[in-house]
């Protein structure tokens, strides 16, 4: 056996300053998107957070029955498909969800909620790409637990209109749970 001592190095403090200023810079560069690899700066940040705030109000809205102005989620030309069955503007909208008794209770009157979860969000300029999974959860009784009622997947196109984000294109596939009223348009797809 060797009796060979291995030097041990310390960096200089010239090494160990450079070290740290190369981590501040890494943290304060732009981080990049999981989507197209868009830089996420300040100012995309805040879109990406209004952008998810209307889609959680939107549904939010949904759930308590209060009902849909469009106005303030579309825009007047948008579209939204829903498994299948296609609405093209505002008022066509709007009567596509008359159609489908509206509102935050099921048909016997028990509690709806939606859930979000998984949002990718891509902002480029005024346009972007949403993507999320939504869970519809119902509440029977206040004692019972919840239970899943239907889940499945959301990819949205929005614009921003005078500094405020809007829908342009809304694409609903269900997953699982659909209701039968989706039966004949109802083709399985994806958006990613």
């Amino acid at each position: 056996m060797s009796k060979f001592k291995v030097p041990v190095i310390k960096p200089s403090i010239f090494v160990r300053a450079a070290l740290a200023a190369a981590a501040i810079l890494l943290l304060q560069a732009p981080i990049l998107a999981i989507d197209d690899d868009e830089m996420v700066t300040m100012e995309t940040l805040l879109d990406r957070i209004q952008i998810e705030d209307l889609l959680v109000r939107y549904y939010a809205d949904l759930s308590s029955g209060s009902g849909h102005d469009m106005a303030q989620f579309y825009t007047e030309d948008a579209v939204l498909d829903v498994n299948g069955m296609i609405a093209e503007g505002r008022a066509a909208i709007e009567k596509m969800y008359a159609g489908l008794g509206e509102g935050g209770s099921d048909q016997t009157g028990n509690r709806v909620h939606m859930l979000l979860t998984n949002p990718i969000i891509t902002v480029k300029g005024d346009t972007a790409k949403a993507w999320v999974i939504w869970t519809g959860v119902i509440n029977e009784n206040v004692r019972l637990r919840p239970r899943f009622m239907e889940q499945g997947r959301e990819y949205d196109e929005l614009v921003k209109i005078d500094g405020r984000w809007f829908i342009k294109k809304r694409y609903i596939s269900a997953d699982s749970g659909m209701p039968a009223i989706w039966d004949d348009t109802y083709k399985p797809r994806e958006h990613r």
